[in-house]
This record gives structure tokens, C-alpha cells and sequence, in this order.
């Protein structure tokens, strides 16, 4: 289209060269007839996210070809560009890149000669929206007042008047030393600040600021120094949070609480923070309370440990005499069994002794009684005997009478004879006499036989007895065997109960002991106790508990301690800790 413009025409084109502005130039047919080298600059750096999204597009073949290389939906474009009579503006992202499109119609004697496209990069466009959308995003939420780099306000925000409580009108104009006090502003500090802003340093942090009404406030500020394209500091922009309700909020609990570290615990928050810090009066006001009537019970508590840790501990020691005075009974006890079981062992050993005595007894009981039996069998005979010679006798007796008669009448006869006689007569006199002395003889062989007889009877009846004595003897050395047997039985049943009972005795010992040493633990530990629960009574003493202080209970009197009872000495010669190491001296050593 550019073709016949001569002259003038082309002095605009070499104007449209030197400009910024990036400028393309279509025909009727939208056709590319013109680009600028500022437009062929912004889109030769874009070329490669144009070719991305739109593949037909080549910088070196642009200029000619249609608009439509720009365009996904060409028809809809061109319908556009049809009716287009004014100016019309749009954005387009191609890739990274975002542009700025202003399309402008040209007309010639009203008929449609072509249009003239204004190239933009948005990106700058967008930051500084994204900028001032921040600003007045931060301006909304934050107070904010600009200085020049004397210290001059130049404007403030609505929450930075608020936080102060001066008026626009009270501020813009003079210097910023307004909002502080005189000895701050005149000190070296407050210059080196303000110097410090001027060489471009921000300024971060929490400043006391004094407002309208002289009241402190506090703000959580920065002071950021804004330079213009030569570097040089053209203003100074401060961003700032009133932290006033916080810093009163912290420093009443900070005194709240210098009050809980000295003990008072009757600290109350009573008077209201800003609404925003309420809850957090009432959350400390309700620990308060919470932990008052806490460590109130627990001195409380710590008053009845006491009490009652003093009352074990008096309990426990009393308890700790008695199972001494009983330990040391169960080892008299013990002592004395250990001597028992010795006698009954030596009893049943005795009683062994005479069992086996009286077994021979028995035995010689027996020989004895069959000894006499033989002795009266022999008795028998020797009076069968008696008999048979009392009868010999009887017979030589009988024959000496014969004799004797037969003499008598040889005497007689002799003396009929005479004178022839005497001889025979003689005879006959020897003859009787020697009769008579055998009659004589006779009859005291017959008496020394009866008598023996007699005596043997009476032998015999002896023997006789005393073999039934015997007997009865044997009997009785029996029924003593048996009775002895049954002794020494029940003498070893009894020592072996003895030992049993002994071994019992001597455990119920050792536990008694052993409970005697739990007892003295039990002792020092309720001790501990009480001293640990006086400590901690002392250590609640710091807090000043107000209604929840601890009402002291009255103290019962511990029962008297009572000395131990004097242990008895154990006999040397009864084994009594054998087998039972918890009867031991040395054992004892801890009581």
C-alpha cells in the first residue's frame, strides 16, 4: 500500500522508524505491508514462542504475509477487523510473552485503506499493576506515610492517620521529628537515621512514635528509601503496623507474670485489653485461677502427706521394735526346739537302747525258761527215780526184816542145840545183827529218799514256779518290747515333727527378720517422704495462695517410742542357725 507514497508519505515512514513506539502496518486485505524496527526488535526475541504457538509465523517472511499467521481462528478475526471503526485494544499471551495490541482503522476519503497495529510488551504494564494492586492491597491492611529525604511528610494513609490520630491536613508539611520526642530528635541517633535513609539503608523495626494527644505508640515499621533512575533517594516510603495494644497487651502480662515468678498468685488481669488480646487476659486469668486452686490442693495435700507420712513413719518404727521383740522370741523359740529335738533324739535313742535290752532279755528269758524245763523234766526223772530206790529199799528192808527173823529163829534153834548150837548161833547173832544194821541202813536210806523225795517234790514245785515265772516274765519283757518299739517310734516321729517344726520356726525367723527389714525401708522411705512433702509444703510457702492457702491440720501426737526388747543370747551348743542364715549375728548388724 506503501508503494505509491512519494515524498511526504515516506518522510512519515522514516518518522515511524525513528520512534519507540513499534508500529505494523497492513493493507485493506490484511495484508503485512510495514514493521518498524521497533516492532521487528520485540518480535524477533519472541519469535520462538510465537513459532511454539503459532507455526506459520517467520520473521523473515512477515512483511507480505497476512495477519492471519497471528491468529488460531482467522475468520473470527477478519469479521472483527471488518467492522472495526475505532481504535480497538486487547492483550495476548504467546508463551512467556504477554502484549499490548492497539489496532487502529485507516481511512482515506471514508473507504478502508488499511489498519496500524501498536506493538506493546505487557510485561512492565502488568508489573506495575501487580505493584500498585500490592500497594493498595498494603495500603489497606497497613499504615503508610511518604517523606521527601529531609524528613518532610508529604502525604500519610487513613491507618496511619488513625494509629496517630492527627489529621491529614495536621501533617503534610512538617517534618517527621513531629511524631517523636524533643531529647530523640535532637540526639545523634535520630540524625545517623535519617542520614542512614539518605544513603539508601531501609530502616527496620519497632518505634515508639508519640500521636495527636501525646499518647506512645508503637509501631512496627520500615522506612524504605525510593530512588529515581540516577540512583538518587527522591522519597521515603514507611510501611507500618500499630503494634500499641500488642506491646501493652505483652507488657501488662509481662508484669502479670514478674508477679507470678515473686509468688503472687492472686495476680489478676482486671482491666480489659483491646479486643483483639481479650482472650488472651482471660486465658491468663483463668490459669491464674486453675493454678491457684491447683498448688492450693496440693499444699494441702502435701500438709496431709506430711501428717500422715510422719504418722507411717512413727507406725512403721513402733512396727519395726515389735518384729524385733518378735524375731528375737522365734530365735528363743527356735533355741528351744533345737534343744527339744535334741533331747527326743537322744530319748528315742535311748529308747532304741532298750528296745534292743529288752529283746535280749527276751531272749534270755526264753534260754531260762527252756533251761528250766529241761531242769524240771530232770526234777521228774530223778523223783522217778527216788521212787524206784525208795521201792529197792523197801524190798532190802522187807529182806533184812526176813533176815532178821530167819537169825532170830536160827537163834532160837541154836540154842535148842546147845552146846552144838553155839557156833551156829554165833552165826546167826552176826547174821541178825548184820540184819538189823541193814534194816537200820535201809530204813534211813528210805528216809534220806523220802526226804529226798521231798525236797525234790518240793524242787520241782519250785522249778516249777519260777518256769511259770518266767513265762510270765517273757510275757511282760514282750509287751516292754512292744511298748519300747512304740516309744522309739513315736520318739522319731516326734523328732522328725521337731525338725519340721524347727525348719518352720527358723523361716517364720528369717521372714520376720526379713519383714523386720522392709519394716526399717518402709521406715526410712515414709521419712524421705515426710521430709520430701515438708520440702515441698516450704517450696508452695513462695506462692501467696490467698482463699486457697492451706488450712494446717491439727498434728497427732506420734505414739511413744518404745526401746527394743533385749534379744536373748542363743545356747552356743545348739546349732540353732544351721540351715538359716537370716538367724545369723551379723545379719543383725542393721538394727
Amino acid at each position: 500500500m506503501f508503494s505509491k507514497f512519494t515524498g511526504h508519505n515516506r518522510a512519515r515512514l522514516d518518522a515511524l522508524e525513528a520512534i519507540k513506539a513499534r508500529v505494523m502496518i497492513a493493507d485493506a486485505k490484511l495484508n503485512i505491508t510495514y514493521l518498524n524496527g521497533a516492532v521487528r526488535e520485540l518480535l524477533s526475541e519472541a519469535e520462538s514462542d510465537l513459532r511454539a504457538e503459532l507455526p506459520r509465523f517467520s520473521m523473515a517472511t512477515l512483511v507480505g504475509s497476512n495477519i492471519d499467521v497471528f491468529h488460531k481462528n482467522p475468520a473470527h478475526q477478519r469479521k472483527m477487523l471488518a467492522s472495526l471503526k475505532e481504535p480497538y485494544s486487547a492483550t495476548i499471551r504467546v508463551g512467556h510473552h504477554v502484549f499490548d495490541l492497539m489496532v487502529s482503522p485507516l481511512f482515506e476519503r471514508d473507504k478502508l485503506t488499511g489498519y496500524v497495529v501498536e506493538w506493546a510488551n505487557a510485561s512492565e504494564r502488568l508489573k506495575n499493576l501487580d505493584f500498585a494492586n500490592r500497594l493498595s492491597a498494603v495500603d489497606k491492611v497497613q499504615a503508610m506515610i511518604e517523606f521527601s529525604p529531609d524528613g518532610t511528610i508529604l502525604t500519610a494513609n487513613a491507618n496511619f492517620l488513625k494509629a496517630t490520630g492527627y489529621g491529614l491536613d495536621e501533617l503534610v508539611g512538617r517534618h517527621h521529628s513531629m511524631l517523636v520526642d524533643r531529647d530523640h530528635a535532637a540526639s545523634a541517633d535520630y540524625t545517623a537515621f535519617w542520614a542512614a535513609l539518605n544513603r539508601g539503608e531501609a530502616q527496620v523495626g519497632e518505634f515508639a512514635r508519640i500521636g495527636r494527644d501525646g499518647r506512645r505508640v508503637l509501631l512496627n515499621a520500615s522506612y524504605n528509601p525510593i530512588a529515581d533512575e540516577r540512583g538518587r533517594i527522591v522519597r521515603i516510603v514507611k510501611f507500618a503496623t500499630d503494634v500499641t495494644e500488642r506491646f501493652n497487651a505483652v507488657h501488662r502480662l509481662g508484669e502479670g507474670l514478674t508477679r507470678l515468678a515473686a509468688g503472687e498468685l492472686d495476680c489478676r488481669l482486671d482491666v480489659p485489653f483491646a479486643p483483639d488480646f481479650e482472650p488472651l487476659r482471660q486465658n491468663f486469668n483463668t490459669a491464674i485461677t486453675s493454678l491457684s486452686h491447683t498448688l492450693g490442693a496440693v499444699a494441702n495435700a502435701s500438709v496431709e502427706i506430711d501428717l500422715h507420712s510422719s504418722e507411717v513413719s512413727s507406725g512403721a518404727s513402733d512396727l519395726s521394735q515389735r518384729t524385733e521383740r518378735q524375731a528375737a522370741s522365734l530365735e528363743e523359740t527356735a533355741a528351744a526346739l533345737d534343744e527339744i529335738t535334741v533331747n527326743v533324739q537322744n530319748a528315742a535313742a535311748r529308747s532304741d537302747e532298750a528296745r534292743k535290752a529288752a529283746e535280749q532279755a527276751k531272749s534270755s528269758a526264753s534260754h531260762s525258761a527252756m533251761v528250766m524245763g529241761e531242769a524240771i523234766d530232770a526234777m521228774a526223772r530223778i523223783e522217778d527215780s527216788s521212787n524206784k530206790i525208795s521201792s529197792i529199799i523197801g524190798v532190802i528192808d522187807e529182806i533184812s526184816f526176813q533176815t532178821n527173823l530167819l537169825a532170830l529163829n536160827a537163834g532160837v534153834e541154836a540154842a535148842r542145840a546147845g552146846e552144838a548150837g553155839k557156833g551156829f548161833a554165833v552165826v546167826a547173832q552176826e547174821v541178825r545183827e548184820l540184819a538189823q544194821r541193814a534194816a537200820s541202813a535201809a530204813r534211813e536210806i528210805k528216809e534220806l529218799i523220802a526226804h529226798s523225795s521231798g525236797e525234790v517234790k518240793s524242787g520241782v514245785k519250785l522249778v516249777s514256779e519260777t518256769g511259770e515265772a518266767l513265762r510270765s516274765i517273757e510275757d511282760s519283757i514282750l509287751v516292754v518290747n512292744t511298748q519300747i518299739q512304740a516309744i522309739a517310734t513315736a520318739a522319731k516321729e516326734q523328732a522328725i515333727g521337731l525338725d519340721e517344726v524347727n525348719a518352720a520356726v527358723n523361716q517364720m525367723d528369717q521372714v520376720t527378720q526379713q519383714n523386720a527389714a522392709m519394716v526399717e525401708e518402709t521406715s526410712a522411705a515414709s521419712a524421705t517422704l515426710a521430709g520430701q512433702a515438708e520440702q515441698l509444703r516450704r517450696l508452695i510457702e513462695h506462692f501467696q495462695l490467698g482463699n486457697d492457702a492451706p488450712q494446717r491440720p491439727v498434728t497427732r501426737q506420734a505414739p511413744a517410742k518404745t526401746q527394743p526388747a533385749a534379744r536373748p543370747v542363743r545356747r552356743a551348743a545348739v546349732p540353732a542357725t544351721q540351715g538359716n542364715a537370716a538367724l545369723k549375728q551379723e545379719s543383725w548388724s542393721e538394727f
